[in-house]
C-alpha cells in the first residue's frame, strides 16, 4: 500500500523517453469510485504541473513510477488537465463526519492501493483511521464515514424490541408450574437426602459392632466379665479419668465394649463402674 505522502517521494521515468520526466507532486480522488483518479507531477523541465491518469502509469516501485512515455500525460493546455491542477479534489483537509452527522475532524493523510488506486483507509487530525468499509461517501465539501454510532432512526427502533421483549416475558406462562415443579424437585431430594444418610448410619452401626465384635477380650474373671456385659451400653453420670491420665471420658458417654476394654487397660473399670448408670 501507499499513502498521499509516501508516493511523493518517487520520480516518474519514461521507458520510451529513457529519463525522469517529472516528480510526484498531489494525487487527485475521484468521489464517485472513491480510488485516486490522477498524478499531478511537477515537470523535470518547465517545473510546469502535468496531470496524469492513474491508469496510465504502468507501475508504482520503491523507487520510481513508470509510464511508457510523455504522451500519457493529458495536454496541459487542455480544459481537463487544468481543472484536475487547480481544482481537483484532493481528500486531504476535507472535513469528517459521521452518519450521524457528527463532526470528527479533517482528513490528514490517506492510504490507497497502487495496483488499482483504492482509498483504503483516511486518518484523521487526531490519528483516528476508518477502513474502507465504514466509509458512506466522499464529497467535494465532506465525506462522511461510519464511526459505529446509532442513528436517531436506529434509537427509535430500539424501544419497540424492548417493549416486545416485555410482553414475550409477560405472557410467559408456566410461572407457577415452574415454582411448583422446583419445590417437589427440592422435597424429592430432601427424601433422598434422608435416605442416604440413614443407610450411612445404619452402615456406620454396623460396622462399629462388626469392629467390637472383632476386639480381642482382655483375660477377665467371671465377676469382671460380667461387669463388663453391665457397663456396654450404660450411660456415664460423671467424668470418668484414670490416675495415669491416659484414659478419659466426658459425662452422659454411652459406653461402648472398646471403651471399657480401654478402661480396662489403663485400671479403670471400678471407677468406670462407679461413674456409670447401671
Amino acid at each position: 500500500m501507499e499513502t498521499n505522502e509516501s508516493i511523493l517521494v518517487r520520480d516518474v521515468v519514461g521507458l520510451d523517453d529513457r529519463r525522469v520526466i517529472g516528480k510526484m507532486r498531489e494525487l487527485r480522488v475521484d468521489c464517485d469510485t472513491l480510488a485516486v483518479s490522477h498524478y499531478v507531477v511537477a515537470s523535470a523541465t518547465t517545473t510546469a504541473p502535468l496531470a496524469l491518469p492513474f491508469g496510465q502509469a504502468l507501475s508504482v516501485g520503491d523507487t520510481f513510477v513508470t509510464i511508457q512515455s510523455r504522451e500519457n500525460f493529458l495536454p496541459a493546455s487542455s480544459t481537463e488537465a487544468q481543472a484536475l491542477i487547480a481544482g481537483g479534489f484532493k481528500l486531504v483537509g476535507v472535513e469528517a463526519y459521521s452518519r450521524t452527522g457528527d463532526k470528527l475532524g479533517a482528513v490528514a493523510s490517506y492510504e490507497f492501493d497502487p495496483v488499482y488506486g483504492t482509498v483504503t483507509s483516511l486518518k484523521l487530525a487526531d490519528g483516528t483511521v476508518f477502513a474502507a468499509d465504514t466509509f458512506v461517501f466522499f464529497a467535494p465539501e465532506f465525506v462522511f464515514v461510519d464511526n459505529g454510532a446509532k442513528t436517531a432512526a436506529e434509537l427509535r427502533a430500539t424501544p419497540v424490541v424492548a417493549e416486545e421483549t416485555v410482553v414475550e416475558i409477560v405472557e410467559a406462562p408456566e410461572v407457577e408450574e415452574t415454582v411448583a415443579e422446583a419445590e417437589e424437585e427440592a422435597a424429592e431430594e430432601a427424601v433422598e437426602e434422608a435416605v442416604e444418610e440413614a443407610i450411612e448410619e445404619a452402615a456406620e452401626a454396623e460396622a462399629e459392632a462388626v469392629a467390637e465384635e472383632e476386639l480381642e477380650a482382655p483375660e477377665l474373671s467371671d465377676e469382671d466379665a460380667q461387669l463388663v456385659e453391665l457397663l456396654v451400653g450404660a450411660t456415664l453420670v460423671d467424668d470418668v479419668t484414670s490416675e495415669d491420665g491416659a484414659f478419659a471420658l466426658k459425662k452422659d458417654t454411652v459406653l461402648t465394649r472398646a471403651m471399657v476394654y480401654d478402661a480396662i487397660s489403663h485400671d479403670a473399670l471400678l471407677l468406670l463402674t462407679l461413674g456409670a448408670d447401671i
